[in-house]
């Protein structure tokens, strides 16, 4: 069982999330369709980031665009909703998930659903960022994508300082 400030923080971060990040890539989005699409690119810094309009009908580098339409409603839209909803209610009621975990899984949820949003209303995602210096590059992206990433790595920041904590540890009996 856990205390219920616990409870509530992760109740709160969550709902804060969806609130806070899914407005800001759901606005970026908005903006990109008005201001960026049918527009040439936009380079700065020398190239290295770049602004341009993309229709992502498929995951991660539009895999999945050309499946048939029942194959990709299932894998890009049923599937991600089901483990994103799992991902919530996994925060919430596991006591075990820490303040830091809570925080960090609330980001990855609310960028997926800011992405789902995105498929069921349109049946493609908006993607207008990139970021790469000659043939080495990221995908086309949006912050979407930047909130999901921030989540993951976080979460494995998180696996990395408790699996050194252990190894630690380890070391430390064995010494004994």
């Amino acid at each position: 069982m856990q205390n219920k400030s616990l409870l509530k923080f992760k109740i709160i971060t969550l709902l804060s999330c969806l609130i806070v990040f899914l407005g800001l890539d759901q606005y970026s989005k908005i903006w990109a369709i008005e201001s960026v699409k049918g527009q040439p690119t936009a380079y700065y810094l020398n190239g290295l980031v770049q602004i341009l309009y993309a229709e992502n009908r498929g995951a991660w580098g539009n895999l999945g665009s050309e499946w048939p339409e029942l194959l990709r409603m299932g894998f890009l839209i049923v599937l991600p909703l089901v483990f994103l909803i799992g991902i919530g209610i996994y925060v919430v009621i596991n006591s075990k998930v820490k303040k830091y975990e809570a925080t960090y899984l609330s980001l990855i949820v609310a960028g997926g659903i800011g992405n789902l949003i995105d498929r069921i209303r349109y049946d493609y995602v908006v993607d207008f960022m990139y970021i790469g210096y000659g043939r080495i590059g990221t995908n086309i992206f949006n912050v979407a994508d930047v909130i999901i990433m921030a989540g993951f790595f976080g979460i494995l920041g998180l696996n990395i300082l408790e699996w050194k904590k252990t190894k630690v540890d380890v070391k430390t009996l064995d010494s004994d």
